[in-house]
């Protein structure tokens, strides 16, 4: 049994999956990002305060001052929540209009990762080696998928930027927890990157935070070099995120030199 994955354009019908999926994600760093905040001075500082005006405003028992300290937790989780959700509704809004953003002009696109598997699957992604294929390698293939059904598990999408001269943005890139690891990111940044120098753009860009290491990794490893850092507000200034701003420089100043690595950007790399 064959398994395999597609990179491919959007098409009208994957709304609903697109959006499952792009929740998911950026969800899935709520955990990592409440405790990081929670470990992070500021906290603690407000532990403090909070304790100390307790204690020396009210008169309470320092035993009772002791209960700030969940509380300060509880909060943060809160904020941490609220910011995460409200991300998740613009991003959704987002997904839902795909075709205007993305598919519109010859300057953006939108592209899925389709895992084509057995209607029966009885083994875990996790534990399955995936051939991962273009569209016109899967058109190419001539693969008998009669007896297979159509997941999608991954999105990334590119765009111009209307703060970068000839620049272009990546996002949207995730993949479904259960087949990370399988080198569905890559590809997909191989797409977005190869897809910004046919188009002529002299730069991609991308943006990745502090907790999602990986991430940023793959970046790096794909050539991608640190533009800035800056800290992104969560629930006002009291609760922010380090953001790291990565650009793929294709065409250094005016040239029109496009970097060997990427000049015939190979999927499976």
């Amino acid at each position: 049994m064959s398994y395999i994955i597609v990179i491919r354009s959007y098409r009208p019908g994957d709304e609903i999956s697109c959006k499952e999926i792009v929740k998911a994600s950026v969800m899935s760093t709520l955990n990592a990002t409440f405790i990081g905040i929670a470990l992070k001075e500021l906290t603690f500082q407000l532990m403090i305060l909070f304790a100390a005006v307790m204690f020396i405003f009210f008169g309470l028992p320092f035993s009772v001052c002791l209960l700030v300290v969940p509380i300060v937790i509880v909060l943060v989780y809160i904020g941490t929540y609220i910011g995460f959700t409200t991300k998740a509704m613009e991003v959704n809004e987002e997904v839902s209009n795909i075709p205007r953003i993305f598919m519109s002009n010859a300057f953006s696109c939108f592209w899925v990762a389709e895992a084509f598997e057995p209607y029966l699957m009885t083994e875990n992604p996790k534990n399955v080696h995936y051939t991962i294929l273009t569209e016109q390698q899967f058109r190419d293939s001539n693969i008998d998928i009669s007896s297979q059904v159509k997941k999608i598990v991954g999105t990334i999408a590119l765009c111009k930027s209307h703060r970068l001269d000839k620049g272009a943005w990546i996002k949207r890139l995730y993949v479904h927890r259960q087949y990370m690891r399988k080198g569905i990111a890559s590809c997909l940044i191989n797409v977005a990157v190869q897809f910004a120098i046919d188009q002529g753009y002299s730069c991609a860009n991308t943006v990745a935070s502090e907790y999602t290491e990986g991430g940023r990794e793959l970046c790096f490893k794909k050539g991608f070099e640190l533009q800035q850092m800056y800290h992104k507000p969560i629930l006002g200034s009291l609760v922010t995120v380090l953001m790291y701003e990565l650009t793929y420089q294709i065409k250094p100043g005016e040239d029109d030199y496009v970097p060997a690595a990427y000049s015939k950007v190979m999927l499976n790399n």
